[in-house]
């Protein structure tokens, strides 16, 4: 699976198993993210699925694709999201951070990504430190946020972190 992808549903994914038997996998997302869908419609083209656009209630569009190795392998995925991101190479763990700071991720003078999944958080941070930036993990709720707030930090995540998110803020 394309890690950006794999970043997006760790993120934003749901499944479903219809009565008919179908596997399908979706994101929905605000229209005011189609940049975000547009890219993610862009991986599943390239992978080779068939996919599906739906407006869906509370502004929101939806993209959809059947398949049932997609279905098995985020499944697979969520089974243990952390252990899952370790093993990937450098720069695909690039692409799956890029595709979950889009789905999760906020943006102000600072960038902080929410999640449930503490240990995921802990190995995007560690992660981050072999790459020379500074991340903070805090409870906010029921769920965490790591949190990059020193300005090079912040700088050195724009330039090595490719996503749609940050790449509003240059451009």
């Amino acid at each position: 699976m394309d890690s950006y992808l794999a970043g997006m549903l760790a993120g934003d994914g749901c499944k479903y198993i219809r009565k008919n038997g179908a596997y399908s996998v979706w994101i929905d997302q605000h229209k005011k993210n189609l940049d975000i869908l547009e890219r993610t419609i862009k991986v599943l083209k390239e992978s080779g699925f068939k996919i599906y656009v739906y407006n869906i209630p509370d502004d929101k569009r939806r993209v959809l694709t059947y398949s049932k190795g997609l279905y098995q392998e985020f499944e697979n995925m969520m089974r243990n999201m952390s252990n899952f991101f370790e093993k990937l190479s450098e720069e695909e763990k690039k692409n799956f951070i890029a595709g979950f700071f889009d789905a999760e991720g906020t943006t102000t003078d600072r960038l902080v990504i929410y999640n449930s999944n503490k240990k995921l958080l802990g190995s995007f941070q560690e992660f981050f430190s072999s790459l020379g930036i500074i991340s903070y993990i805090y409870k906010f709720g029921k769920i965490f946020g790591l949190q990059i707030y020193r300005k090079n930090s912040v700088q050195v995540f724009k330039k090595e972190i490719k996503c749609v998110k940050i790449t509003r803020l240059s451009g």
